[in-house]
């Protein structure tokens, strides 16, 4: 990796430095609110969130061993932080949208289908075309349109279930390995990446590669709102906190100490990680064009993040083996 200066002169970035971060910081008060586990368990972790109301992920038993997976994991529906459905084994979940609607996969006839479930329970097979050996749910956005990948032969493809055309489903130009789709907004447009670079695509498979800056490397987006990408970008150089549009320019890049973006909320305020001297471990961020606003010193840099509100007055994320939520006040 190269030096810092380096860094900066090859990636165009935007350094910040402590003293502007300390002048920046905004005035909240971030209050904690720890999430309800289910009786008999001792861990979670959020998978996926409306950014509001809902909140998916797994509840288990914490374990001691390396890599520390969550045991007799169960599907799991928080309405505002309290627990309110645990899925049957077998139903791995992912994302939810503001109706409570999770989706994710499930074993149906011996091979892993695409699946929507009721907030009260109530699992439906999405539609699934025989040639594919599975399938699965990703993302949904308010709408109900919902994007995953299904296996065909030896390559995953990227698929939508559009909610204006109930019972379909449209198979997309985009394949590869690791194909991932992370996020996906109000207008339909989804992003995600594959192992050699970061997709924006809109329902229709009208897409776009997120440009890098060097002729390596590649982009990773994690969060899209209203057509803002935000994400990280790394390449032989080294990594930085990255922002694209809808059209996969690159907006800007913010180094040498933020590594990537994890959300975006309604007025455009960005969060992710970024190391701030003097510690020497990544912690949760606030950025606002290019700019640390909020070192979120009072956070632990163990809460990692996943939704910012709309109102950017809530941070919503995981915190020592259960999730939690962060205000303003």
């Amino acid at each position: 990796m190269l030096a810092a200066a380096a860094l900066t002169t090859t990636l165009g970035l935007v350094p910040v430095s402590t003293a502007q971060a300390a002048t920046q910081a905004t005035a909240c008060q971030w209050k904690k609110t720890a999430w309800e586990l289910p009786a008999g368990t001792n861990d979670g972790f959020l998978y996926g969130t409306d950014g509001a109301r809902y909140g998916i992920g797994i509840t288990g038993t914490m374990s001691t061993r390396w890599p520390y997976p969550i045991l007799n994991g169960l599907g799991t529906l928080w309405d505002n932080g309290k627990v309110v459905l645990r899925l049957p084994a077998g139903t791995r979940v992912s994302d939810v949208n503001s109706a409570g609607l999770v989706v994710g996969d499930a074993r149906i006839n011996g091979k892993y289908t695409a699946v929507k479930v009721s907030p009260t329970g109530t699992t439906t097979a999405l539609p699934f075309n025989p040639a594919w050996s599975s399938s699965s749910a990703y993302v949904i956005n308010n709408a109900g349109d919902i994007a995953g990948v299904a296996g065909v032969g030896t390559k995953n493809v990227l698929v939508v279930w559009p909610a204006g055309a109930p019972g379909t489903y449209r198979e997309l130009p985009l394949s590869g390995d690791l194909l991932t789709p992370t996020d996906i907004d109000e207008q339909g447009r989804i992003v995600g990446y594959t192992a050699s670079l970061g997709f924006v695509t809109d329902l229709n498979g009208q897409g776009h590669t997120l440009a890098t800056s060097g002729t390596s490397g590649k982009g990773t987006p994690f969060a899209i709102r209203d057509g803002r990408v935000v994400g990280g970008l790394d390449d032989s150089t080294g990594y930085a906190e990255a922002e694209w549009t809808d059209q996969g320019s690159l907006v800007r890049t913010i180094s040498p100490h933020a590594i990537e973006a994890k959300a975006i909320g309604g007025n455009g305020t960005v969060a992710g990680d970024s190391f701030v001297a003097p510690s020497t471990t990544a912690r949760t961020v606030l950025w606002r064009d290019g700019v640390l606003v909020d070192s979120l010193p009072t956070i632990p840099d163990s809460f990692q993040i996943k939704a910012i509100s709309t109102d950017e007055k809530t941070l919503i994320g995981n915190e020592l083996g259960r999730p939690a939520n962060y205000t303003c006040s």
